[in-house]
């Protein structure tokens, strides 16, 4: 029961799609499923050691206002930064996946753990669970815990999968302007995220 509850919760995080939505869906659709993948158990891991550090006294810290608005700020920067990165991208006449020089994996670590809405999710849940007695010990939490990992690994399985699908419906020489959606999402993202944070 409380795997299934926490794979429910876990869904509902990935339905809120964000930057790391766009950025397995545009690799996937680069590079291939395998790689989209590589990046879904890289963005799987962080997941899972952010709702590590949702136990400690760093939840507190995150939940105020002024900690929150910094980190928001800081998220901002390097989104605003990937993004200009996908339309530079877009602008590459080869078309090669500029975005992503490195290894997959590193790239889906790196993405993650700059995304503030991530750690700030999970330790606000996780916490509310924990004072409201929801979660029955430690085994309870750590089964909880595993089934929202598992609902990212299944959810962005299925966006790799989906990018593997659209390089056979969109012609070569389209997937450019999927660079400056993604680009364009990415810097509006983080704006917004900024701004909701002043409010």
């Amino acid at each position: 029961m409380d795997y299934l509850a926490g794979f429910t919760l876990g869904l509902m995080l990935q339905l809120s799609v964000g930057p790391v939505f766009f950025t397995v869906l545009h690799l996937s659709i680069k590079r291939g499923f395998t790689e989209g993948i590589k990046m879904t158990c890289a963005v799987a891991l962080v997941d899972a050691f952010y709702i590590c550090l949702s136990f400690t006294s760093i939840s507190v810290l995150l939940r105020m206002p002024d900690i929150k608005m910094m980190i928001s700020f800081f998220a901002m920067i390097v989104l605003i930064y990937f993004g200009v990165t996908f339309i530079k991208s877009a602008r590459n006449k080869s078309n090669k996946a500029v975005a992503f020089k490195g290894n997959s994996f590193s790239y889906g670590i790196k993405i993650t753990l700059m995304n503030p809405l991530t750690i700030v999710f999970w330790s606000g849940t996780f916490g509310s669970l924990i004072s409201a007695n929801k979660l029955a010990g430690f085994a309870s939490a750590m089964i909880y815990a595993s089934g929202c990992v598992t609902a990212t690994l299944f959810f962005l399985g299925l966006t790799s999968l989906s990018g593997k699908y659209l390089t056979w419906l969109v012609k070569a020489n389209k997937l450019r302007y999927i660079d400056y959606a993604i680009g364009s999402s990415l810097i509006v993202f983080g704006v917004k995220m900024f701004w909701a944070s002043l409010n």
